[in-house]
């Protein structure tokens, strides 16, 4: 599957999650993303969601066509 922009910069900070999930959790917050800086500071919380919640993280992502 091709990663888009925001996936792409994701999995260079955060390698072991899966940036389609943290995707996911940042558009519930946002309603774009074109704006955010995406540096660990910002993607952290976003990736402990991810990372705590596996199963909802691929439900969400999958919601949002991700």
């Amino acid at each position: 599957m091709t990663r888009n922009i925001y996936q792409q910069r994701i999995a260079e900070l955060y390698p072991d999650v899966e940036p389609r999930h943290v995707e996911a959790w940042m558009r519930l917050e946002f309603s774009t993303l074109d704006h955010l800086q995406f540096t660990v500071d910002l993607l952290a919380p976003y990736v402990a969601m991810a990372r705590d919640f596996p199963r909802d993280s691929e439900n969400l992502a999958r919601s949002y066509g991700l």
